[in-house]
């Protein structure tokens, strides 16, 4: 349990290098340490929340960008769920530790954007401008 946090850091790590590979058996592989550093990171924060909140969201767009590199509807779909989950805790975070919390949350906008933006349609594009907008704003 003590180095719990130290491997979910290590399995994002891990599969940031797969990722790197390319290809798609690489990103299979990136896609699921992605995965298990979310779960664990899930488990640590429902222990202690205000300790690995953090590191959840960052887990979470980690497993965001992985899921893109798919390709497919169903792993679009995953990585937007993932992108709107970190983006609700960073927002979280930055209403209580502005300071601390609001260029997270200006990145996890952008990064729901993006996500919004590949769904393709019309009302996903309005709205991934919206969030858009909305990091530019944090970000002055």
């Amino acid at each position: 349990v003590v180095y719990q946090p130290k491997l979910a850091a290590s399995l994002s790590n891990l599969a940031n290098r797969f990722s790197e590979q390319g290809g798609a058996a690489s990103f299979r592989e990136a896609v699921t340490y992605a995965r298990e550093a979310v779960d664990i990171r899930r488990n640590l924060a429902a222990e202690r929340p205000a300790a690995y909140l953090p590191d959840l969201a960052t887990s979470l767009h980690n497993l965001t960008v992985r899921l893109s590199e798919q390709g497919s509807a169903a792993s679009q779909s995953e990585a937007l769920s993932c992108a709107k989950e970190a983006a609700d805790i960073r927002r979280k975070l930055a209403d209580e530790q502005p300071a601390a919390y609001l260029p997270d949350l200006a990145m996890s906008l952008n990064n729901l954007a993006i996500c919004l933006s590949e769904q393709g349609d019309a009302a996903s594009r309005r709205e991934a401008l919206a969030y858009a907008r909305e990091a530019v704003g944090i970000y002055r």
